[in-house]
């Protein structure tokens, strides 16, 4: 720890995001690689609702009582101090559209308000002496976790597939700025849509389907690790 920082005495806290929850860039099953550190994630897009509202109170309150932490860590600090001190970087939680990096809206979220959670989970510890285990993945075809060859239908998965998910909410305060992390734990896959799934339907690519596509992951398992 800088010697500049103080133990902050704030424990984590977990939350379960209603069952509507829509997963985007989702890396559960194998972590994004792309750059470094390695992570598994994904943005949680939750529509707008009581749930939701509630779920933002939760967070609200526990960035306030980190603040209130703070205060008590540095009893020697005056207000002005701690602004110099404490640098914020931005919250992983956030109400509105939910666009891209030009600005505008996803394919798929065409709403104006969404509770948006940006969840991640590196691949190693702080100190990189541990690998991290990637989040834990249930869906309706059996009770238990699903183990690794059963998660393997999950490495590709695609935007608007609904899931709850259990995240870790903690703290952090380091050289690089302060702020909360959202650490996905674990996820009840609801209702599956493949990577791609969107747009390559059947009778785009010109075949007959009299049948609806089956959707996967509808039910709920029981489990009383997380609150599914």
């Amino acid at each position: 720890m800088n010697p500049k920082q103080r133990f902050i005495d704030l424990k984590p806290i977990q939350v379960t995001t209603p069952e509507n929850s829509m997963l985007s860039f989702s890396w559960l099953v194998e972590p994004d690689t792309k750059y470094a550190p390695h992570r598994y994630k994904t943005d949680v897009v939750i529509p707008d609702s009581e749930k939701a509202q509630e779920l933002v109170v939760t967070l609200d309150d526990f960035l306030t009582n980190f603040k209130k932490a703070i205060v008590v860590a540095y009893p020697d600090k005056s207000k002005e101090e701690l602004k110099e001190l404490i640098k914020w970087n931005k919250l992983p939680y956030s109400f509105g559209p939910y666009l891209d990096k030009e600005g505008k809206k996803r394919q798929g979220f065409p709403d104006d308000n969404y509770l948006i959670l940006s969840t991640n989970k590196k691949t190693l510890s702080y100190d990189g002496t541990k690998q991290n285990s990637p989040p834990i993945i249930f869906d309706s075809s059996q009770k238990e976790p699903l183990n690794d060859q059963q998660k393997q239908k999950y490495k590709q998965i695609g935007p608007g597939t609904t899931a709850q998910v259990a995240i870790y909410v903690s703290q952090y305060q380091k050289e690089v700025g302060s702020g909360l992390r959202l650490t996905p734990a674990a996820v009840n896959i609801k209702n599956f849509i493949p990577f791609g799934g969107q747009a390559q339907t059947a009778e785009e690519w010109g075949f007959q389907q009299d049948q609806a596509p089956q959707q996967s992951g509808t039910g709920t398992p029981s489990t009383n690790d997380f609150d599914f």
